[in-house]
């Protein structure tokens, strides 16, 4: 979910073991918090999901019951909110008091549609270069908007199903089983893009598998950023990229 971090200047841009600082300290935590509340969510939630399961019986008896494995479900809900108001307000401070721009780019446009094309022409051999791209590509977009969209979907939903004695003296009664229906939905297809596309094209697509670090270091090798981002790498490194050629 984190965005990633501006362009720091050249002469700071590497590191000494000639690694490129993409995430900064509060990108990680950011991850780590959505990382490990998502996983705490998932594990208890499908046993509720499905409670006539015998595998989800027995899982929720390893957690000590219906009511210790809904608490802690309830407790991972709070927790992924803080880590999302954590993210907007580190937006909202990099944007308007930092004044650096690299959230702004993380918005689709219309190059990254015609770029996406040319990758699909690249892939079936209709041209022979692929696109390059500047500090992200339209798989990362579409990654961060399609969690980032779903949020509010969760929260609202979770906060209806938490709460809906509350809920339901202001608004009718038949909130709560869409809300239920939403919530449940939502979160299989959350759980589905996470293992099936997320996992995938950042850990173990061709060139990183078996595991993408960065997220967790923060940096990323020389040679890599500039396969996968040559427009920003170009950026930070003109005078390499003129010796180069």
């Amino acid at each position: 979910m984190a965005a990633v971090t501006e362009s720091v200047p050249v002469t700071a841009a590497r590191t000494a073991e000639g690694q490129i600082v993409r995430f900064d300290v509060h990108q990680v935590i950011q991850h780590a918090g959505l990382m490990v509340t998502f996983i705490l969510l998932v594990v208890t939630g499908l046993p509720l999901k499905f409670p006539e399961s015998a595998i989800s019986q027995w899982w929720v008896g390893v957690w000590g019951g219906v009511e210790v494995t809904r608490s802690i479900h309830r407790v991972a809900a709070w927790a992924i909110v803080v880590v999302c108001l954590y993210h907007l307000g580190y937006l909202l401070y990099t944007i308007l008091i930092l004044k650096k721009p690299f959230p702004v780019r993380m918005v689709p446009s219309g190059d990254d549609v015609v770029k996406l094309f040319q990758e699909i022409a690249y892939f079936f051999g209709l041209i022979k270069e692929p696109p390059k791209w500047h500090r992200f590509n339209w798989r990362e977009k579409f990654d961060y908007w399609a969690i980032f969209w779903g949020m509010p979907v969760m929260a609202g939903s979770g906060f209806i199903l938490m709460y809906p004695v509350l809920v339901t003296r202001v608004l009718p009664g038949w909130v709560v089983p869409t809300a239920l229906i939403a919530h449940s939905d939502e979160a299989m297809l959350a759980l589905v893009w996470i293992f099936m596309v997320h996992i995938f094209f950042n850990h173990f697509s061709p060139g990183i598998f078996p595991l993408n670090k960065s997220i967790f270091t923060g940096k990323v090798s020389g040679e890599r950023y500039r396969r996968d981002h040559p427009l920003e790498y170009e950026e930070m490194f003109p005078a390499t990229q003129d010796k180069e050629e």
